[in-house]
């Protein structure tokens, strides 16, 4: 059956900003640590970060990044794996915005990863959710990360609490709901 949204008027490549949207929960949540994983331009990071108190944005390539940051954003340039292997025990985020490779077996490892550094009723989110084509499943765009809400919702559900925005490519929205145990990965 043809999801509802593919029944209407065919939505454009992208039919949903992110960037506004992140924006917006940042000021509502007034995060006092946000992270971005995977920065691209910089837009999305510098624009949530104007409500945060401390911003990180990690990213392969900071050569693409063309935007001002503020003085209270660090920029990282490294894989998100080394990245979080690096921090400190007792870094907490209360916002974290994953959009690094979208593949569903790094986004999932990033998700696995951070989720230690989420405070407790903290948020992450994950981009490229709900692609709206078959286009948008090559590896250059939304690849195969849609599974990755199906898979935290299958073996986390006690954990966290999640809802994926239709809206194309999609954003799914976690959040963490109780300290939780060592999550891995295990198909």
């Amino acid at each position: 059956m043809t999801p509802m949204y593919q029944r209407n008027v065919p939505p454009p490549i992208i039919s949903f900003n992110h960037g506004q949207f992140l924006t917006q929960m940042a000021y509502w949540i007034k995060p006092e640590n946000y992270l971005e994983l995977g920065i691209h331009t910089g837009g999305t990071l510098k624009s949530v970060s104007q409500y945060c108190r401390a911003s990180t944005g990690v990213d392969v390539a900071l050569s693409y990044v063309d935007q001002i940051m503020p003085s209270h954003v660090k920029l990282v340039e490294s894989t998100t794996d080394d990245f979080i292997a690096g921090l400190d025990p007792s870094t907490q985020y209360d916002m974290v915005f994953i959009d690094a490779w979208h593949s569903h077996e790094q986004s999932l490892k990033d998700f696995i990863n951070i989720h230690p550094f989420v405070i407790e009723e903290g948020f992450i989110f994950l981009h490229d959710t709900s692609p709206c084509n078959d286009e948008l499943l090559k590896p250059e765009f939304c690849n195969d990360c849609y599974k990755t809400p199906l898979y935290i919702k299958t073996h986390f559900i006690e954990d966290f609490e999640l809802v994926t925005l239709p809206f194309n490519p999609g954003l799914t929205i976690v959040k963490k709901i109780k300290r939780s145990k060592q999550l891995s990965w295990k198909e």
